[in-house]
């Protein structure tokens, strides 16, 4: 019998989630789980579906993550000046501000070809030079942020869910207990950003 063929309660998948690291954000509703997935649909699909319902924002003021830890990161996201800036805020956030980044800023000058993002970590400044390709996001800072959690020896790693997501990455931040937890029941091929082609 193939593997996602057996009915799993959503209550029952938020608590696996929850202890393998993704817990949902105080304030989300039953609701805005299922405002675009039906609960017959999560359940016949255990956690694939629900991870990535997680992985996106409430439908609502004031349009929050439903979960810090994963993120359905959509490419076509580079606009003008603080849209890097947003991204690596985003990561800072994903991985409960591990790396302690400070003054975060950025450039982008889509005409111009230019774009940049800028910060403080371990006492030193930081800049990544960005390609720029209209408004899609440079997927090189995904990595470059994943090599920075490594470095630092701060326990957490990015990961992204090999499936198809169009022009989105379903991303997730674990620690190895977590990902251990996570991988043993999701059956999500969630790899290291780092082996990723993007």
């Amino acid at each position: 019998m193939w593997p996602f063929s057996r009915r799993v309660p959503i209550q029952q998948q938020l608590a696996r989630l929850a202890a393998a690291g993704i817990a949902v954000n105080a304030g989300v509703t039953a609701e805005d789980l299922t405002a675009f997935a039906s609960v017959d649909g999560i359940e016949r699909s255990p956690y694939r579906e629900l991870v990535t319902v997680l992985a996106t924002a409430i439908e609502r003021e004031p349009f929050t993550p439903k979960c810090d830890r994963l993120w359905l990161c959509d490419f076509e996201c580079i606009e003008d000046h603080g849209s890097y800036r947003d991204v690596v805020a985003r990561l800072e956030r994903m991985t409960d501000r591990a790396l302690r980044l400070d003054g975060i800023e950025d450039r982008v000058e889509i005409e111009e070809g230019v774009a940049w993002v800028a910060f403080r970590h371990a006492g030193r400044r930081v800049q990544w030079d960005m390609r720029v390709d209209d408004d899609w996001l440079d997927p090189s800072i995904l990595p470059r942020y994943d090599a920075l959690l490594a470095d630092a020896g701060v326990g957490f790693r990015l990961f992204a869910d090999a499936g198809d997501h169009g022009q989105c990455a379903l991303l997730g931040a674990f620690r190895p207990d977590e990902k251990r937890a996570f991988d043993a029941f999701a059956r999500m091929r969630m790899v290291p950003v780092a082996e990723c082609r993007m």
